[in-house]
């Protein structure tokens, strides 16, 4: 699989990103925008206003986020809403990259109970993995400025 990580929002307190995969004509947050456009308006206006909040004022503060990955990653959902979903990446209080997401299927509690979830956290694990290589062989450096060098993945 072959991806980029471009930017998405960018400001005094962090910097947020996103993955296009090649190919696709929305980045993976677009693409969670325009699949729940419809039936969730008002949580898609209010996580997109939390991003630019973060970047803007707020920085990235812990009670935004609740880990959904096993410990040794970092894939976690933003918790602003009931029953959408919306998962990034998340190194250090500089950046984040947002993935993907969805609507929680009533009742459940567990993300494992949710399998079109999980295959968006899976994603991310995979994504943060690629991403941690170039981190360890110095391709990829996270600064205060944000995410810097080689952010084109090709297999």
């Amino acid at each position: 699989m072959n991806f980029k990580i471009i930017p998405l929002y960018s400001g005094k307190k962090a910097k947020i990103y996103t993955i296009r995969i090649e190919d696709a004509e929305l980045s993976e947050y677009e693409q969670f925008v325009f699949d729940n456009r419809i039936a969730r308006p008002t949580i898609v206006k209010t996580l997109d206003l939390t991003l630019k909040n973060m970047v803007r004022k707020s920085g990235f503060i812990d009670e935004f986020f609740l880990r959904e990955s096993p410990l040794e990653f970092n894939v976690f959902k933003i918790t602003e809403t009931d029953d959408v979903r919306l998962y990034c990446i998340r190194y250090s209080g500089v950046a984040i990259i947002v993935g993907g997401g969805g609507i929680k299927i009533p009742k459940t509690i567990k993300l494992n109970e949710n399998p079109h979830l999980q295959k968006k956290v899976d994603f991310l694990v995979e994504i943060e993995s690629k991403i941690q290589e170039r981190i360890d062989s110095k391709k990829i450096r996270i600064t205060d400025d944000g995410i810097e060098g080689d952010l084109f993945f090709k297999e």
